[in-house]
């Protein structure tokens, strides 16, 4: 099932130039780009500034988390990569070290989980991206359609898991903090 889902979408590549520089845009640079306009929207907050840099603290705390965690997995699984089982494929993009679970995947819907909390449709449109960034990845001949399930997946439970933690701790200074004048 995994490598006929795979052939699926890896049948996309290597058609047209126009199709390829599409996958390749949105394999490689889509979530780059995304990744960077979040980063100043959330520094910008124009209603207000510390909102933004909580916001951008737990987003940047869950994003670094995940992607050291998807790296983990990575090395304790050690799936190959579909260019590395078949010989006939050729990545559209290079890659390398192990595939599961795909650490674009994990990053992007850590990000989608954590902004769920401040910001319902940013969260919404980087759950959607990263669907559609692995699906890309998938097509690009890197990745496995289950590195992406289970990226997706290990990203939302890394996305609330951190969200929990960090408002806990927040939740214990801010407490701490008070006692502390309140003397």
């Amino acid at each position: 099932m995994n490598e006929t889902v795979f052939n699926f979408f890896y049948s996309f590549a290597h058609r047209s130039p126009a199709l390829d520089l599409a996958i390749i845009f949105v394999a490689k640079w889509y979530g780059l780009i995304i990744l960077g306009t979040l980063f100043v929207y959330l520094f910008e907050h124009r209603d207000n500034p510390n909102k933004g840099v909580r916001d951008l603290f737990v987003v940047g705390v869950t994003a670094v988390s995940a992607w050291f965690i998807a790296h983990f997995f990575k090395d304790a699984f050690s799936t190959l990569r579909p260019f590395d089982v078949i010989p006939l494929v050729t990545p559209l993009v290079s890659e390398s070290g192990y595939a599961f679970p795909s650490g674009h995947a994990t990053f992007f819907m850590a990000l989608a989980s954590a902004l769920w909390f401040y910001h319902k449709r940013l969260a919404v449109f980087f759950g959607i991206s990263a669907v559609i960034i692995g699906l890309a990845r998938v097509a690009a001949g890197v990745h496995w359609p289950v590195d992406i399930l289970g990226g997706l997946f290990l990203g939302y439970v890394i996305g609330l898991t951190l969200h929990g933690l960090i408002m806990s701790m927040t939740e214990r200074f801010r407490n701490r903090k008070n006692e502390l004048i309140a003397k």
